[in-house]
């Protein structure tokens, strides 16, 4: 698990990962001593997951509860989260097995606030060999505090080596909130 922070971000922000002993996690707290992003918060946090798949599809590496807590803080969860639903590809024709894995974590997700990002049907994933065929399991949430400043989801076509697109989440500081000014 990885995560890539530009320099310029680290000039004007704090950014420490939060080490919770599940592997396929990395959460990030961000603050700064003035509001984030137009609003009143100063702490943000970012969830970056990834499921490994096993066998016993029961079993999950990451429990959707540890997803999707309920805060008060502004929190957005990405990753390649291996979840095939309608909601994010309605074209798809799911397994009920898929339905079955994926709806926790979706009901979870609707439960404690969040809402999916991703621009339904829009691939993040193309397979590079085989036959199988490009799917929607990159998937990004954002809670109810965090999708009041949401502006726009956009995969990138620009080609990083790996079969999963890059994924650009733009934020834009909010109306409804400003900025305090500076004497």
């Amino acid at each position: 698990m990885a995560a890539y922070i530009h320099v310029s971000f680290l000039a004007s922000f704090s950014v420490l990962p939060r080490f919770q002993g599940v592997d396929d996690i990395l959460p990030l707290d961000v603050s700064s001593q003035e509001p984030l992003f137009g609003t009143t918060f100063h702490p943000f946090r970012l969830i970056n997951a990834y499921f490994t798949n096993t066998r016993d599809h029961r079993v999950h590496s990451v429990s959707s509860e540890t997803l999707f807590p309920t805060l008060d803080v502004p929190r957005l969860v990405v990753g390649d989260l291996n979840r095939h639903n309608h909601l994010a590809d309605p074209l798809r024709s799911c397994s009920p097995h898929e339905i079955g894995y994926s709806t926790p974590y979706f009901e979870k997700a609707a439960e404690a606030g969040f809402a999916l990002l991703d621009q339904p049907g829009e691939y993040t994933r193309f397979p590079l060999v085989g036959q199988a065929r490009p799917s929607v399991i990159d998937l990004a949430f954002a809670n109810s505090l965090l999708l009041s400043i949401f502006k726009s989801w956009e995969v990138s076509l620009l080609s990083t080596g790996s079969n999963h697109m890059p994924i650009t989440i733009n934020l834009t500081p909010s109306t409804l909130i400003p900025s305090p000014r500076r004497p």
